[in-house]
């Protein structure tokens, strides 16, 4: 019987795992250059955006409903034709101390910004983005 249980307690936590890692990950990388900065990395589950999407009170999309009908149906859009591309890179801008870099890589969108004091680097899915939207969408529901 506790084989059983135990059994049933592993199929769980791996379909939840695999539910939960399914759009890959979102990586932030900040890293401060001055003497004695601080580096913080993080690697998160990418499927915690429509997660937290399906989990916000509805009072608060409606708050924030007119500024987010319009955008998200291009987000949406945006992200399943970007999936489509190979890697470009479609935005690179260099300043005087800055540079700021966004590209697709692979299955994600990948915004580098470099200046004297700090690197960030971050990356998120394509697919993240798209399932946000959606269910954001979903939520709001039709016009």
């Amino acid at each position: 019987m506790l084989a059983k249980i135990a059994m049933g307690f592993l199929v769980v936590t791996g379909m939840g795992t695999a539910y939960i890692c399914q759009d890959g990950f979102v990586h932030v990388r900040v890293e401060e250059s001055q003497k004695g900065g601080e580096n913080l990395h993080l690697i998160l589950p990418a499927q915690l955006g429509p997660l937290a999407a399906h989990l916000v009170p509805l009072e608060h999309l409606r708050n924030a409903e007119r500024e987010l009908r319009t955008p998200l149906p291009a987000l949406s859009i945006t992200a399943e034709e970007l999936a489509k591309l190979p890697d470009t890179l479609f935005v690179e801008v260099r300043d005087h101390e800055d540079h700021v870099r966004v590209s697709k890589a692979g299955a994600g969108l990948d915004i580098d910004s470099e200046s004297p004091g700090e690197h960030v680097h971050v990356w998120v899915p394509l697919r993240a983005i798209y399932d946000t939207a959606d269910a954001l969408e979903s939520r709001l529901g039709p016009n």
